[in-house]
């Protein structure tokens, strides 16, 4: 795996754990700056929007674990990028 793909999936464990931290937070009832940062109400999901995320978010994180560990991209490492489509799919729906 080259340099800037393994630069790639560091990133993505960094945000999606950052983004698992929130929400869990969230759930919690924490209210603070950490919690609000990129923070946006969604009518789709309404109150559920915190856990809907959790299994993508875990996904992610293990997905890209993995692939790290095995310094190969392989079928799983396609599939955490090819998950990514979603994201920005759910963060603009109303």
């Amino acid at each position: 795996m080259n340099k800037l793909l393994r630069i790639v999936f560091i990133s993505l464990v960094l945000v999606f754990s950052f983004h698992l931290v929130r929400d869990v937070m969230e759930i919690l009832g924490f209210q603070n700056t950490f919690t609000m940062i990129a923070k946006r109400s969604h009518l789709w999901c309404s109150d559920y929007c915190d856990y809907v995320t959790i299994l993508p978010e875990l996904f992610v994180i293990i997905g890209s674990l993995i692939v790290l560990k095995r310094n190969t991209i392989g079928l799983l490492g396609k599939l955490v990028l090819l998950s990514l489509i979603f994201w920005p799919l759910a963060y603009y729906l109303p």
